[in-house]
């Protein structure tokens, strides 16, 4: 601004500066970080699908191959269950090193996550040598390990897929490569199995889509619900509703084993339907059973294509109207990563829900660091730090300083603040030092039946001292 004599003639200017560069440093941290291993390093998923769809994007203009090698480490839960889990993450950082030092020039070596990597390597010349890489990392993974003075060894399976064709999508080549990796276990493990398309058949696609189907009618699906908990009051606050499949196999699937495929197929409208109905109605039955369910919330995950819905808002007031529970207590939660990809068809979906009452989410934050810039347009209530921030943070000063941002930043827009993924009790009060508001973890238990989370609540107090020991 410009600064006057009584004349008005201008003698000075006057001026307000403010030091941002914490800010900026946290935010360039954060870039990193969502596009990283934070135990390895190497890029994660996000990342292996970005360099994916560049390599086949730059095939329209350069015919080549490109091979993706989906890498499983053989019986690695012995390691975490005989010697702890730091002796297991030496094991993947240098699992993550040997995969890196055969890397050619230009390849793509990322953690997807647990003891899972892949391995994108383009410019081959057959299919035969992406199985030359493929049994080069097979016998560099078998050397031993020396982990604390003790020698380890491991063995890993790898599902080879390979295409030259430019149109073809990454999410399908990755899932091709990962079925590969599960024949390879199934015929012996510690071998490389290429990709064939017998190993999922149109058949075999039909009759998950049909038993699928039938899940939703049969009551093959059902809820658990993890436990939310206030940090600093060490008080549930609320759950969580997770989707299982108890499959006629008698197997209970996870949601990864048939959500993506649900997705694809046409299949997440009725099951989404089905989860959000059948939390409500828990929701409604607890809140009638004890005065202690008044506060109590249930959280229950959209899909990217459930959020673009316009039918959603409606289907959301009805459920409110129908099982009679304020609409504070329903929490919807969204993955940044959906957001990111749709924000601007989705404001005027989130606002619409927002008007009914039920509190927004934005999950798995720090995975797609881009909403940074969304997150004043966004109707959010709540923000939920991924667990790749979480579990580093004892050991890195830099992710304490990620979330202590996050955190400062969140508040200052009105937001609670959740951390996934607590447990250890360290995590807990480096978490409860920095504000963070709410926790959710194994440090606190697993998902519970609807009548555990009753007797929990009412025997407990729904104390953090009533849960099951802690994971150290």
């Amino acid at each position: 601004m410009p600064l006057r004599d009584d004349s008005g003639r201008i003698i000075g200017t006057f001026g307000i500066s403010r030091d941002v560069t914490a800010q900026i440093q946290a935010e360039k941290a954060l870039a990193h970080q969502a596009l990283h291993d934070p135990l390895t390093g190497l890029p994660n998923r996000i990342a292996l699908i970005d360099r994916l769809s560049q390599t086949l994007l730059a095939m329209e203009r350069h015919p080549a191959r490109v091979a993706v090698l989906f890498i499983d480490l053989d019986n690695f839960k012995e390691i975490n269950d005989s010697y702890g889990h730091d002796a297991g993450d030496l094991v993947l950082a240098e699992a993550g090193r040997r995969l890196s030092a055969l890397a050619r020039r230009g390849d793509t070596v990322a953690r997807l996550g647990g003891d899972e990597f892949v391995m994108l390597c383009g410019e081959l010349e057959s299919s035969g040598a992406a199985l030359l890489i493929g049994d080069r990392i097979i016998h560099s993974i078998a050397a031993p390990y020396v982990v604390a003075g003790r020698d380890f060894s491991v063995t890993c399976s790898v599902g080879i897929a390979w295409t030259s064709d430019a149109a073809t999508e990454p999410g399908n080549l990755i899932r091709d490569a990962d079925m590969a990796m599960y024949e390879a276990k199934k015929a012996g493990r510690n071998r490389s199995q290429l990709y064939e398309p017998a190993h999922c058949s149109r058949a075999e696609k039909s009759v998950l889509h049909s038993e699928l189907g039938r899940a939703i009618e049969n009551s093959e699906l059902f809820l658990v619900y993890q436990p939310l908990f206030a940090l600093k009051e060490r008080l549930v606050t609320g759950v969580e509703a997770l989707v299982r499949w108890r499959h006629p196999s008698g197997a209970v699937l996870p949601p990864d084993k048939f959500i993506p495929f649900a997705e694809e197929h046409g299949l997440i409208g009725r099951l989404g339907s089905f989860v959000l109905d059948e939390a409500c109605r828990q929701l409604a039955a607890w809140t009638a059973r004890g005065s202690w369910a008044g506060a109590f919330t249930v959280a229950v995950n959209l899909s990217g294509r459930e959020l673009l819905d316009p039918g959603l808002p409606g289907r959301v007031a009805e459920m409110v109207r129908r099982y009679g529970f304020h609409p504070a207590q329903l929490c919807l939660e969204i993955t940044e990563t959906a957001l990111i990809a749709e924000v601007g068809d989705v404001q005027e979906i989130l606002s619409a829900l927002s008007a009914i009452g039920v509190r927004i989410a934005l999950d798995d934050f720090g995975t797609g660091y881009s909403t940074l810039v969304y997150l004043q347009r966004l109707n959010a209530d709540i923000l939920k730090i991924d667990r790749s921030f979480v579990e580093p943070i004892c050991r890195s000063s830099r992710d304490r300083a990620i979330v202590a941002a996050v955190t400062a930043m969140s508040h200052a827009l009105g937001m609670t603040v959740v951390a996934e993924g607590v447990e250890t009790s360290q995590q807990l009060a480096t978490l409860t030092g920095l504000d963070c508001d709410e926790g959710q973890g194994l440090l606190f238990g697993a998902p519970l039946s609807p009548g555990a989370v009753v007797t929990l609540m009412e025997t407990a107090q729904g104390a953090v001292r009533g849960l099951a020991p802690s994971a150290d």
